[in-house]
């Protein structure tokens, strides 16, 4: 298996590019500014080019494959990112809102002569990919209501429609010799990879090579033989390698990582010292402090509970405030000042829908966030559903304070209308319909809970509650910390073992009709009469 992969990953809630064979072993640093992304490798394997936040704002750089010599491309503040080389070496194509709304452009590979090859959709463009013999550039559009692979002509003189269909494709990747092309699809229901033969009267004989459940972002190796991808899961994003013709894929590592995007060189990178940058809001700083010895419930006197102030564990609190100020640093307000609930009595009277009496707020470890958030009439949070090994679960996205391409990304996938409205009358029984991508600037917040241990919860989907007809399943606002720990086993940091015998009691608990299974699941100390389900032999 030829090359290196090249790909953007998280460290210690910084974003840099690294480089690793695709066999594993250790990553070599290419950058070190903190907001590195989107890594593009030229076809000749020599130099890299990729998005920064290093100045300011979002704009497209260039190096050599060990990560020297590094040089901005553009100036714009507007975004710019998500670059592509032509084949040749000589321009590189991008996405941008330079005019408005997500376009695809084309630039010299010094930065000069860019132009809009786009710009008379009123959609999103974005996610290019120029195809080997440098005849057209493939791209992603929403321009038809559904994510479409549409291709178009360098001088944008032509644009095709490749997909068209009722389904979601999206991030093409041409196999290097350019007869066929990698893609995102959920016309299986699921979000996977897909190999098509290419033809300007479409995709032809599409078939799928992943089922991993949710899968994104292919790449294929120099010798055309293996498509790298990655694939999230509810604690780390890793990156996969697949062969072409479908199989099983094989993980880069198995860590506890999250990587964004990833290209494959056909050259493998010396090993290089990235030069140091002085980024205006680029590196955290924002890093929570250890947790004290002795676990306790603590007010958060400046956090907003309505209608007073809420309280948490001090095994958590100190990340919790961290990742406040971190988002508000990048969104320009303060999200996390006012939150819907927290830490709740560990013994409390009838539960309505959608209340677990087993919830890890009683630990002191969970949040819920604000369901909807309006400043003069405007959304300031919206939600992107994602649905993951059978699983929906959604992201959170925090719109910028300010709108000038400073904070946050244009968004490149469709929030949800979870209205009554949407509910009710556009889509009964399928819990909302997608909206159109708004035109603006947004911050992940979803991703920078992850970064200090802050993990959302899946929807609730079963015959008692779900999501799709009751609203208080969907549960996109819930986001807890465990670090790792059993229900039952946080409580003990907080309470005596005689308080919670007596707040939970297994029989009780059975007689509520609580799922034997979901007990032992959460801890809870079993009486010896107890089906020990867990225990059963093969």
């Amino acid at each position: 298996m030829p090359g290196q992969l090249v790909f953007a990953a998280q460290r210690e809630g910084n974003w840099n590019l690294y480089a690793a064979s695709p066999q594993g072993g250790d990553w070599l640093p290419l950058t070190n500014d903190g907001t590195s992304r989107a890594p593009a490798v030229s076809r000749d394997g020599a130099r890299i080019a990729f998005e920064s936040h290093r100045d300011g704002n979002w704009e497209i750089y260039a190096m050599a494959v060990d990560g020297s010599g590094v040089t901005r491309l553009t100036r714009d503040p507007a975004f710019d990112g998500e670059p592509s080389w032509s084949p040749d070496g000589k321009q590189i194509a991008f996405a941008s809102t330079r005019h408005i709304d997500l376009d695809i452009w084309v630039m010299n590979a010094d930065g000069t002569n860019p132009r809009d090859l786009t710009d008379k959709s009123p959609a999103a463009d974005f996610a290019p990919a120029w195809s080997p013999e440098g005849q057209w550039i493939a791209f992603t559009s929403w321009r038809t209501g559904t994510a479409q692979i549409f291709i178009v002509s360098p001088d944008g003189a032509q644009t095709i429609n490749l997909s068209q269909n009722k389904f979601d494709d999206q991030s093409p990747a041409w196999s290097p010799d350019g007869k066929q092309i990698a893609f995102v699809s959920d016309r299986d229901g699921q979000r996977a990879i897909y190999v098509a033969d290419f033809s300007t009267a479409g995709l032809q004989n599409a078939r799928r090579i992943t089922y991993s459940g949710w899968d994104d972002r292919p790449t294929w190796s120099p010798d055309g033989k293996s498509i790298a991808f990655v694939s999230p899961r509810p604690t780390r994003q890793p990156v996969y390698i697949v062969s072409a013709n479908g199989g099983i894929p094989r993980p880069l590592g198995d860590g506890a990582m999250q990587i964004q995007s990833v290209a494959w060189s056909a050259l493998a990178p010396v090993a290089s010292n990235p030069a140091p940058v002085s980024p205006s809001k680029a590196l955290n700083t924002f890093a929570p402090p250890p947790p004290v010895a002795s676990a306790a419930l603590i007010p958060l006197k400046d956090v907003y509970l309505a209608p007073s102030y809420g309280e948490m564990s001090n095994q958590v609190a100190g990340s919790f405030e961290a990742l406040r100020a971190r988002v508000k640093q990048e969104a320009g307000w303060d999200f996390l000042g006012t939150l819907s609930d927290m830490t709740r009595q560990l013994v409390t009277g009838q539960c309505g829908d959608g209340c677990d009496i087993l919830s890890w707020h009683k630990s002191g470890r969970a949040v819920d966030t604000r369901l909807t958030v309006d400043q003069g009439g405007v959304s300031m949070m919206e939600i992107v559903r994602q649905d993951q090994l059978g699983e929906t679960y959604w992201r959170i996205y925090l719109r910028a304070a300010v709108q000038d391409g400073t904070l946050g990304k244009p968004l490149t996938e469709p929030p949800w209308d979870w209205t009554q409205q949407a509910r009710w009358q556009l889509a009964p029984n399928q819990g909302g319909v997608k909206k159109p991508i708004p035109v603006g600037y947004y911050v992940d917040f979803t991703e920078l809970a992850q970064e200090y241990g802050w993990q959302r919860i899946s929807s609730y989907n079963d015959p008692t509650l779900s999501w799709k007809t009751n609203a208080s399943g969907m549960e996109f606002w819930h986001y807890q910390k465990t670090d790792g720990l059993i229900w039952y086993v946080a409580l003990r940091e907080l309470y005596s073992e005689q308080t919670l015998a007596q707040a939970f009691d297994w029989n009780k608990l059975l007689a509520q009709k609580h799922d034997e299974y979901l007990l032992a699941l959460k801890g809870l100390p079993a009486p010896p009469n107890a089906w020990r389900w867990f225990a059963l032999p093969p």
